[in-house]
Order: structure tokens, then sequence, then C-alpha cells
């Protein structure tokens, strides 16, 4: 977007999240050392991330109607999550081998490449990768939107279908099956043909079904807000609303609101949010600079946080020995300030910036 359509305030949710994401990565019980209490809490204040993500993609994917979902739908798409895909996926494949070899670990190589179908289609090179396939998943249910769009009661329809999916969504994780059914999983023969073929497609399916209540979510608000005069959305007052209902369900939501329910409360609040203080915070070039550079905070933040990992062992080694809140802020704050000037500097070639 150019600088006369660019929404400052998504910017800055934007860098909010990429923060996010790599604080919930700063320490947790995979580590091997103590975890604080306090931590696990604060942590959990962290993990709109994905969420926000997800809202933010489904909400200005949606927001054009009717959509062409042509050819060239399709190979935008490939340049800008595939391609990226890939050639991170070698990225993390490759210095996680080099790292391995100079440590003499030749056993985690092993253990890292023991499974090419993870590493193909579902992230397997770095934890965070996931995202990527999730989100070409969930681009085909962009299928639906043109007729939902065209119904004659399309805002009643899309309210419906926006609390079904909510409750498939609740279901999904009540069964944990949010990350492939592997009880179905189960019941094909893993010496089967047939069992990769199995495998992908009932993991596509969960990431689908984890999607669709941002889908229809997203086309509800779109299409409200045309039926509406959305001025009022820019107001101070609804700005401060909608950064209250963030942080109160962030914060106390799980306690009586489902998992599903607060999950999407708190990705919708923070993205009305991002657009409702856009006019208050247009044109802030570091925010902008934020926003372009969180995509690539996002791929790039675990490398930079094992680069950081090294300094901060030598300078702080007391925070290696536990993780608390001081601990994961160091942590996160280092690595977010290092990712983001990273990205930064490469985004000035024209190469890197087309994958980062």
């Amino acid at each position: 977007m150019n600088k006369t359509t660019r929404l400052s305030g998504i910017d800055l949710c934007r860098g909010l999240a990429a923060f996010a994401v790599i604080l919930v990565h700063s320490g947790d019980e995979t580590w091997g050392i103590p975890v604080d209490q306090q931590a696990i809490e604060f942590r959990y204040l962290f993990n709109f991330a994905v969420p926000f993500f997800l809202a933010a993609s489904f909400y200005f994917a949606t927001k054009k109607s009717p959509l062409n979902i042509s050819r060239s739908f399709w190979q935008k798409k490939f340049r800008r999550i595939i391609v990226p895909y890939f050639i991170w996926s070698a990225f993390y494949l490759i210095a996680k081998s080099i790292i391995f070899l100079i440590t003499r670990n030749t056993s985690s190589i092993s253990q890292l490449l023991s499974d090419p179908l993870a590493i193909v289609f579902f992230g397997g090179a770095s934890y965070h990768l996931y995202f990527l396939p999730l989100l070409v998943s969930g681009t085909l249910l962009l299928y639906l939107a043109n007729y939902f769009t065209k119904q004659q009661k399309s805002i009643i329809l899309l309210a419906i279908f926006s609390i079904f999916s909510l409750v498939i969504y609740q279901i999904l994780l009540l069964s944990n099956n949010n990350i492939g059914f592997p009880s179905l999983l189960n019941i094909i023969s893993a010496e089967s043909w047939f069992y990769s073929v199995w495998r992908i497609f009932l993991v596509n399916l969960a990431w689908i079904l984890r999607c669709l209540p941002y889908f229809f979510i997203a086309v509800l608000i779109n299409q409200l807000l045309r039926k509406i005069n959305c001025h009022w959305l820019y107001q101070k007052q609804v700005a401060l609303l909608l950064l209250v209902i963030f942080l109160v369900v962030n914060i106390i939501g799980k306690n009586f609101l489902p998992h599903a329910i607060t999950e999407i409360v708190i990705a919708y609040s923070l993205l009305l949010f991002g657009i409702s203080i856009s006019q208050i915070s247009q044109d802030n070039r570091l925010i902008i600079n934020l926003g372009l550079c969180s995509f690539g905070i996002y791929l790039i933040h675990p490398f930079i946080k094992s680069v950081m990992e090294i300094f901060l062992v030598k300078l702080l080694p007391e925070i290696t020995q536990s993780v608390s809140i001081t601990s994961m802020l160091i942590y996160s704050i280092s690595s977010f300030l290092a990712s983001w000037m990273t990205i930064a500097f490469l985004l000035k070639n024209k190469i890197f910036s087309q994958y980062i």
C-alpha cells in the first residue's frame, strides 16, 4: 500500500504482534531450566500474535468485493507466501545443520531430516514456519467469499456461520485435534503409501477449520462497514474502548470465555484498534518501517534469538539459570531490536525484500 492508503495503526499492531511472538519463544518448559509461574502467566498475555496475524490477513484479503481469485491471484500468493516459505525453510535447515556439525551433534541432523513431509508441507524446518502453509490452507476459503456476499441476507447468514465456525473451532481445541486429527491418522498404517496423503489432508483440514471463524468474521465485519457510516471507528473514544476490550479479554478472558471466543475477540479488537488509531499515527516513518519489517522479523527471529543467546550467556549468565519475566524481557527485547535492524537493512536490497 502506498502512503495515502497505508494504515499505520495496523503497522504498529503488526510490530507488537511480532514482538509478542519473540517473547513467547523466549523461555518455556522445553529449555530444561526452572520456569517461574509468574513467567508462565506473563507469557500467556502475548499469545495474541498469531490470532492477530490471521485476523488481519483475512480482513484485508476480503476487503474488496467481489474477489477476483484468478490465476494472477495465486501467482501473487505463490511469490509472497510459498516462495519465501521454501527459502526460509532451506535457510533454517542449512543453518541448523552447520551448527550441529560444528558442535559434532550429528544425531540432531538425523532428527532434523527425519520427517521430510513435515519440512515440505508443515513448516518442520523451524517451529514458527507452520504459519505460512497454515495461511495457504486458509486462503482456500476465499473461494466462498463471493458466494456469501451476494446473498440477499448476507449479514444474517455470515453471523450464523461465524457462530457455527466458532463452535467447530472450540470442539477442535477441546478434542486436541487442532494439530491434525492424530486419532484419525492412526487409522492408516504408517507403512502404507496412502499414509502421507492422509496426513497432509488431515493437517490441512485442521488448519482450514482453525481459519474458518477468522474468515467468516472478517467477511462479516467488512460487510457491516460497507453498509454503515464507519467514521465513528476513527474516534478516540472508540479506539480506547477497543483497547480496553483487548486488554481485559486478554488478561482475564480465559477465566470466563471459551478459548475460541477469547482468541477471536482478542484478535479482532486489536485489529479494529489498529484501524481506529491509523489517522492519529499517520505518516510516522518509524511505525511504517516497523510494519514493513514485521513479517521479516517473524521469519528471522529464531536465528537472531540464537545469536543473541550466545552474547547474553556471556554478558548476563544469571538469566540462563531460570525462566523469569526479567529473563524473557531481556531475551525478547534484544532479539526483537536485532531482528528489526537486520530486516530493515536487508529490505534495502530489492532481491531480499521480495522474500522477507
